[in-house]
């Protein structure tokens, strides 16, 4: 028992519950042994016993239907006779194949294979008995001479072939029985020995607990009450010296040493405390002084930033502002050199206007010259229309002399009196159309005359607004370039102010970095200080 109290709480467990576990295996296996010998038992009883049991009653069956069909020949007419017939030929093939499942299980059961030598020889002495004595007999006709020997020496073979089945079937039931008394006894001793085994079990279970509670339970509930008082402060308990070797005892060794070092922490932390407080003290005093100093700076810093972020915003609008009148400017630029391109256009359009105007007033004038022309024609024509109309006349009054011979003339005459007449008429159109159109040309030429004297004011006009446009748009370009140059420092202002706003932010970021940085000082200050009188009321709840 001492060598087991030495035992490591690991070797003590697991020989413990394997000594359990080892019981319950053998109990087990005792189960499976006795589950295993009735299983046998059983195949015994129905693969053999109760097998053979049941093919040696069907084959007396088969031989009492083999026997009644047979005896139904000898009496039946010959119109039945041959069902009967083949009726005997199927029994006879169901008892061969009884014989033959039955001669499977010789090998198993010796007695049954000389039981089974038996049958067959007491079927083969019926069969031999049948087929020379009663069949031939009953094929030839016979029926008294055949029912005389079915009767005799074949109902002799017929009682002996029944009776060593019976006593087979009988044998095999008593061997049935037999089995299945081994079997109950079998159950029985199983059960016995399993009651036993597990009652061992559980015997082997309780003294392991017993054990197991004085050897580990017991010290750690000592362990338990000790760890109790320490933790209610009183250092002043004493642990109970552990002899064992096992965890158990090398836990309470390591608790008292661990009470006596705490004993020693204890008094030299009291001691800290003391000094830790002390400090803690002077230390937040001084951090408060330096939050309040860090708050002041930071509100400051935010007051400027705030004061160069509104410069910010007013440097900013005037860059808008700025950058508006540059674009607008620019854009006036732009007007007026487009406003000069279209009157240098314009101007080059009235010049070309001027000139057309020109060219139409010498066409009008030499129109007119040649209306004047036309109209001496005119005049020319009209001239020899009327002479021909006074030799027309004069023919006719020649013609008329001439009489006869004149008549044809006289036609011509008149002919040329109807063309000059018609030449009269055309002339005196003409000469009205010629009026009409002369009075035009002369209209035209005077209107011609005006739009010239009008295109030439508005080219002198357009070039009096081309040099006043020309001047303009010099000035706006000045005006853009300055509004360029105005923008871009307002743009270098705002950027400048940017950089100075930036500044700011960092240093209002350090300043509220620093003040963090106080506030947390003085928050890890008052906490120390905290820490200080925690510890101090802490340490006086032990007692050492």
């Amino acid at each position: 028992m001492r060598a087991l109290a030495d035992f490591s709480t690991r070797a003590k467990l697991m020989v413990g519950f394997g000594l359990i576990v080892v019981a319950m295996a053998l109990s087990s296996f005792s189960s499976w042994n006795g589950l295993a010998r009735q299983r046998a038992l059983q195949q015994r009883l129905y693969n053999d016993d109760l097998a053979i049991t049941m093919k040696v009653l069907e084959l007396r069956s088969a031989i009492n239907r083999e026997r009644v069909a047979l005896l139904s020949t000898l009496v039946a007419g010959s119109t039945v006779q041959a069902g009967f017939g083949r009726q005997l030929e199927a029994e006879e093939g169901a008892i061969r194949a009884l014989l033959g499942e039955l001669a499977a299980h010789k090998d198993a059961d010796q007695a049954f294979a000389a039981d089974y030598a038996r049958l067959v020889n007491a079927y083969q002495e019926y069969g031999v008995v049948r087929d020379n004595d009663v069949l031939p007999q009953v094929r030839s006709g016979q029926r008294a001479a055949a029912g005389e020997a079915a009767t005799g020496r074949l109902q002799n073979t017929f009682d002996r072939l029944r009776t060593v089945a019976d006593e087979i079937a009988a044998k095999q039931m008593q061997e049935a029985r037999a089995r299945m008394r081994d079997g109950e006894a079998l159950v029985e001793t199983a059960g016995a020995t399993l009651i036993i085994l597990n009652l061992g079990v559980v015997l082997l279970a309780f003294a392991k607990t017993v054990w197991l509670n004085r050897a580990i339970a017991v010290p750690l509930r000592e362990a338990t009450t000790v760890a109790a008082r320490i933790a209610a402060g009183d250092l002043r308990a004493d642990v109970p010296a552990g002899t064992s070797r096992d965890e158990v005892g090398q836990m309470l060794r390591a608790l008292g040493d661990m009470v006596q070092s705490w004993r020693t922490v204890a008094a030299e932390t009291t001691r800290g405390v003391a000094t830790l407080t002390g400090a803690a003290g002077e230390i937040l005093s001084s951090t408060a002084q330096a939050a309040a100093s860090t708050a002041e700076t930071a509100a400051a810093v935010s007051q400027t930033t705030a004061t160069v972020e509104e410069v910010k915003q007013t440097s900013l609008l005037a860059s808008e502002k700025s950058r508006a009148v540059s674009d607008a400017a620019q854009q006036a630029a732009r007007t007026a050199a487009e406003g000069r391109r279209a009157l240098e256009d314009s101007m080059k359009g009235m010049e070309s206007i001027q000139e057309k105007m020109e060219a139409i007033a010498s066409t009008v004038v030499r129109l007119s010259e040649r209306s004047h022309a036309i109209g001496e024609i005119t005049a020319t024509v009209a001239g020899l229309a009327e002479q021909s109309n006074l030799l027309a006349v004069n023919a006719a009054i020649e013609a008329a002399k001439a009489g006869e011979h004149g008549r044809g003339f006289a036609v011509v005459a008149q002919e040329v009196k109807s063309l000059a007449e018609q030449s009269r008429q055309a002339t005196r159109q003409v000469r009205e159309i010629l009026g009409e159109i002369q009075k035009s040309v002369g209209a035209a030429v005077m209107i011609t005359e005006q739009g010239a004297r009008t295109v030439a004011q508005g080219v002198e006009r357009a070039a009096q607004a081309g040099e006043a446009i020309r001047g303009l748009t010099d000035n706006m370009t000045e005006a853009a370039q300055a509004a360029v140059q105005i923008a871009v420092s307002s743009q270098q202002q705002l950027a400048g102010m940017d950089q100075v706003v930036l500044a700011m932010e960092n240093i209002q970021q350090a300043s509220t970095e620093n003040a963090a940085g106080t506030r947390q000082a003085e928050a890890s200050a008052r906490n120390l200080h905290a820490l200080g009188q925690s510890l101090r009321q802490t340490v006086t709840r032990f007692q050492f």
